[in-house]
């Protein structure tokens, strides 16, 4: 089944901004290698990825609250290099609540003001058939289905990105089927059918868990969840 084009565009923005952030890191640890500048450019300016990934998530954004954590990472990167070129005076420590408040407000964007056309990008996903998942989405954005008649769980891991995924077409395979989520820095999004009772295991740092599935009116097969979220949260719904 071929994704629709939007969604290919928009894997392919991510796709670009990281490979930009991995050229650029080359460059400079060439240059400093070949001893072409008089000062460590690397070490001095590798916080501008902060920047790149801030540009990233403003010119294609995955949510209402994007655009905070954006001038976030912008706001991030630039005040850590002016740092190293001994132009601020800027102690990480002293100002790392104000990115938890950043991604608060995002959250809470993103609960007031929910993404138009939300089940389009359901839609627009990659379909899947294996029995078990296996996802990672570092610094980009993946949206699947699986329509596995014998389901077995399997594992979802986002670092600073976000991770869409249909299961409303799966069945599981025997009572129970254990998915291991790690969320940092990422939002997660769950359907299930609504037959399927969910079980939630996962600890929180600066994040949570909201389960808005219906419990089953007949005892069902159980989806339990464990892993831990850190500055992101997982929602579940049918």
């Amino acid at each position: 089944m071929k994704p629709p084009r939007p969604y290919r565009s928009r894997h392919a923005g991510n796709r670009v901004v990281f490979g930009l952030g991995v050229i650029g890191f080359g460059v400079l640890a060439l240059l400093d290698n070949l001893n072409v500048f008089g000062m460590p450019l690397l070490r001095t300016f590798w916080p501008l990825v902060f920047v790149l990934l801030g540009i990233g998530r403003l010119v294609r954004p995955c949510h209402a609250g994007s655009g905070l954590v954006a001038i976030g990472l912008i706001l991030l990167g630039g005040l850590l290099t002016a740092r190293n070129l001994g132009y601020a005076d800027f102690n990480p420590r002293d100002w790392w609540p104000v990115l938890v408040i950043l991604v608060g407000l995002s959250m809470l964007a993103r609960g007031l003001f929910p993404r138009r056309g939300r089940q389009a990008s359901f839609q627009a996903s990659t379909l899947e058939h294996g029995e078990q998942i296996n996802i990672d989405a570092s610094f980009s954005a993946i949206s699947q289905r699986y329509d596995s008649r014998s389901f077995k769980g399997g594992r979802i891991a986002s670092t600073f990105g976000g991770v869409e995924l249909d299961l409303t077409q799966a069945v599981i395979d025997g009572a129970e089927a254990r998915l291991d989520v790690s969320a940092q820095f990422s939002g997660i999004e769950l359907r299930v059918p609504r037959d399927w009772l969910v079980v939630v295991e996962v600890t929180s740092t600066f994040g949570g868990v909201e389960d808005k599935t219906l419990p089953p009116v007949t005892p069902g097969p159980r989806l339990v969840l464990r892993g831990e979220v850190m500055f992101g949260g997982v929602e579940v719904k049918n």
